[in-house]
């Protein structure tokens, strides 16, 4: 359905749009946005204080908390980070502070160090609890493919963290908002399981790529390079995704934010669809749409 062209042009305009704003949210200048109406008089402190805050009771309950079913298998960190930004910027969009369609820039990009810190602490916490376990001298490839998996995995958070930030954000009705985004994220994580499942356990691209290195020289690559190139792989591929999905919502997000003021109600998960999906695919689908919907002469 999507080819990495076409989600490495997006992941490039959504970023190179972005970061003008975040620039905006955090420089010298307090008067030059009205953060201080989201997050109280000294916002540039707040925000970080409740990313670290929602980060180490997250970590906290993630390690030592109570057990519940499929607990291992949740970030608790960003869940908490998502919950408590998102009531905020609810707060200021439907609550009668009487947001304005050119707030959107900073009212965003004030997310972006909170974000950054989940993005962070993620990796490190794995790598302090043993996630990373030694590889013999000889493998350093590995060493570094594992470390690049992991930070991949990562920004995957990122892009969930985000496109939940968004789905809760541009809706009213908060529950139905909730049941559509728990059924995108359980899809968005079957693939991104699909995909590690080809890449790295079944091997796919390594055994090709020896294959023909094999009948092409005659050398047969050794078993840990094979390793790499699959680690490399799911690297390249998710990676491109998941900066897609980031820089992709934050386009749908702008372009619709006059609208969420307007209506209260924006479907940013199928804008996000549209934008991503190629164009001559999606005109192809269109016109074998159509041509099922008219009636027979």
């Amino acid at each position: 359905m999507y080819n990495l062209k076409r989600l490495a042009g997006v992941a490039y305009q959504g970023l190179a749009d972005l970061w003008p704003s975040i620039r905006q949210a955090y420089n010298a200048d307090p008067d030059d946005d009205s953060m201080d109406r989201v997050y109280g008089p000294n916002p540039r402190i707040t925000v970080p204080l409740i990313g670290v805050g929602c980060v180490v009771v997250g970590e906290w309950f993630a390690r030592w908390g109570p057990g519940l079913p499929f607990k291992e298998f949740v970030n608790w960190s960003a869940v908490l980070t998502g919950v408590m930004f998102a009531l905020l910027i609810r707060r200021y969009l439907f609550a009668g502070q009487k947001a304005r369609p050119d707030d959107f820039g900073w009212l965003a990009a004030s997310v972006a160090p909170a974000l950054a810190l989940v993005i962070l602490v993620a990796p490190l916490a794995n790598i302090f609890f043993g996630s990373i376990q030694p590889r013999p001298m000889i493998e350093p490839g590995v060493q570094l493919g594992t470390v690049l998996v992991m930070l991949t995995d990562a920004l995957g958070l990122a892009a969930a963290m985000v496109i939940s930030l968004a789905t809760l954000c541009f809706s009213r009705n908060w529950p139905s908002a909730l049941i559509d985004l728990a059924v995108r994220l359980f899809v968005f994580k079957l693939m991104v399981w699909i995909t590690a499942l080809v890449l790295l356990e079944i091997d796919i691209v390594s055994t090709l790529a020896g294959a023909i290195v094999e009948s092409i020289t005659g050398w047969r690559v050794p078993e840990w390079l094979s390793e790499l190139a699959d680690q490399l792989s799911y690297a390249a591929i998710l990676a491109t995704a998941y900066l897609a999905v980031i820089g992709g919502t934050w386009m749908v997000c702008k372009q619709s934010f006059a609208e969420l003021l307007a209506k209260g109600e924006v479907d940013i998960l199928k804008a996000l669809e549209r934008l991503v999906e190629d164009p001559k695919k999606r005109k192809k689908k269109e016109k074998k749409k159509k041509g099922k919907t008219e009636p027979a002469a």
